[in-house]
């Protein structure tokens, strides 16, 4: 298979599993969807379990490296935070918004620990990226603390935007965040 058809076959996985899920597409939708022979898919890809592993690794390494490249000019923790929930607004206001793939995926294999941990990965990378940028005006341990709470914020605008199908949860989510660092400037959080 020549990488485009390889990636083609990735970014239908990735559409299909999006916005179904992971059980409910099969094998024989990612051909038909992907317009590969079943040979060449299997030559390239295992099994679902491999494609869905190979799916869940591309979005994490593209999902954190646009963050990163966002995140990189903005100069004031603020401008930063604002930056990370409009980056998480924009997603919601995509067409093909059908919430968090990563957690569909822990919640839908909790059977196969290989699937799991490389969602859980993906939540690792982006609560360390969350420190990292915290961790420039704040104590380590704060730091810590204050990414915990942004990253509950983002998940829990993630699941009000895709239950009320409205992008405005990602505002008030970035609201809340900026409240809270706010707040705890100057202060060691426990």
């Amino acid at each position: 298979m020549s990488v485009s058809k390889k990636q083609h076959v990735l970014d239908t996985a990735t559409t299909l599993f999006s916005q179904y899920g992971f059980h409910p597409v099969g094998v024989d939708w990612i051909i038909e969807a992907s317009g590969v022979a079943r040979m060449t898919m299997y030559r390239n890809f295992h099994g679902k379990e491999e494609l869905v592993k190979a799916v869940l690794r591309q979005r994490s390494d593209y999902l954190t490296e646009q963050l990163k490249t966002r995140l990189k000019d903005k100069p004031s923790l603020d401008e930063k935070i604002i930056e990370i929930f409009n980056w998480r607004g924009q997603w919601f206001c995509a067409t093909n918004f059908a919430g968090c793939l990563f957690g569909r995926a822990v919640s839908e294999f909790p059977d196969h620990p290989d699937i799991r941990e490389i969602a859980l990965d993906y939540k690792r990378k982006l609560h360390g990226i969350v420190k990292d940028v915290i961790a420039q005006y704040h104590l380590p341990e704060t730091a810590v603390t204050l990414a915990n709470y942004i990253i509950m914020l983002l998940d829990g605008a993630t699941v009000n935007a895709q239950a009320f199908g409205e992008s405005y949860f990602a505002d008030e989510a970035r609201d809340a965040a900026l409240m809270l660092l706010r707040f705890n400037a100057g202060k060691q959080i426990r």
